[in-house]
């Protein structure tokens, strides 16, 4: 044999082997060679529900289901499926790194029906705290300006050891459509002390407003007579556990699920959750942008 043929020959084996090297990665790849969403913000992302056909996080193995709960088709691959009864709860220990947030990003992918005016309010996601909105709490409220196909989202989370312990923030806008996903990020950061909901991705941002209609939380009322120069700004959390026995909860309020309380505006999620993530950082404009960017090459078609 020559020279060249002995050169083509090689060449052709090469290339064939690269080939076939290239076609069992990319099927031993799930992401298809596309961007893995968890690897944004990797080292600070904490807890990772995915719900396919499994109550538990990836970081963690937190979560236990409830018999109601159900798997369905989600947003990517399968997502969690609310209905009464229907929840995935798991032990908060002290030392759980979800217990010890001093700043946080909380991101999903929701669809869920609008509330009329007296039905039971649908809890999405809550740490258990000392009151009934627990220490950091997603939930659906049903005012009257959440209508038949835009929703209200609300919540609060809180800084023990200050006057003004409990913050809050609620936003009802179009961008939050009932019965259709859409992406939905909440973040505090502690350097701003600001709270911002973002809506896939970039394409809305909202900075919350505090009890005294500023972005900024403060720790005590900025124009009190106590404090001369303003409150300082609230800075780190130090969120406000029950001082036992605290639970996480993904579809259902923590006080009615463990703690003895039965109002009737405590409700259950009626919709769909799908890949909800934690982190225990502010994740940054780019950040909620590159995530949002990497969740969509993935979704169900």
């Amino acid at each position: 044999m020559t020279k060249k043929l002995l050169l083509f020959a090689f060449i052709a084996l090469f290339a064939g082997s690269v080939f076939y090297s290239c076609k069992d990665d990319k099927k031993d790849d799930p992401n298809d060679g596309k961007i893995d969403p968890s690897e944004i913000a990797n080292a600070n992302l904490i807890a990772y529900w995915d719900f396919e056909d499994s109550p538990q996080d990836a970081i963690s193995q937190r979560g236990v289901a409830t018999s109601a709960v159900k798997y369905v088709e989600g947003r990517r691959g399968k997502a969690f499926k609310g209905g009464e009864d229907s929840y995935i709860s798991f032990d908060l220990s002290a030392t759980d790194k979800l217990a010890t947030l001093k700043e946080f990003t909380v991101a999903m992918w929701l669809k869920t029906p609008s509330i009329p005016d007296g039905n039971g309010l649908p809890c999405f996601f809550q740490l258990s705290g000392n009151g009934w909105e627990g220490a950091l709490s997603i939930f659906l409220e049903n005012l009257g300006d959440n209508k038949a196909d835009s929703l209200h989202l609300k919540g609060a989370f809180g800084k023990k050891g200050v006057p003004w312990s409990g913050q809050w923030w609620n936003k009802s806008h179009p961008s939050m459509t009932a019965d259709k996903w859409f992406h939905f990020v909440i973040n505090y950061n502690k350097e701003t002390s600001i709270a911002t909901l973002y809506v896939n991705g970039d394409a809305f941002k909202f900075q919350t407003l505090s009890a005294y209609d500023t972005p900024v939380r403060y720790q005590d009322n900025p124009g009190s007579a106590d404090n001369e120069n303003g409150a300082p700004k609230l800075g780190d959390l130090a969120l406000q556990l029950r001082d036992s026995n605290n639970k996480g909860i993904i579809g259902y309020w923590a006080i009615k699920a463990f703690y003895g309380g039965d109002d009737d505006w405590q409700g259950f999620n009626p919709g769909l959750i799908d890949e909800l993530r934690v982190y225990d950082k502010a994740l940054s404009d780019t950040e909620v942008k590159d995530l949002y960017d990497a969740e969509i090459t993935q979704i169900n078609e």
